[in-house]
């Protein structure tokens, strides 16, 4: 892949973290419910994916 392409996945998967990380609090704002620890699993992939990006973007 070409490296601007690779830099547009790495920015989609921090800002699907962040998405992810906003969508918890607000669920344990409001109801407290047991969905948050699922997106604190998927906010840690979306941060992982984007480092692996990262680094593949930082290789070539």
């Amino acid at each position: 892949m070409r490296n601007s392409s690779l830099l547009v996945l790495e920015i989609i998967w921090i800002s699907t973290g962040v998405l992810c990380i906003a969508a918890g609090i607000r669920f344990a704002i409001t109801s407290g419910s047991n969905k948050i620890p699922v997106f604190a699993i998927m906010a840690l992939i979306c941060f992982v994916f984007a480092w692996i990006r990262h680094k593949q973007r930082k290789k070539s």
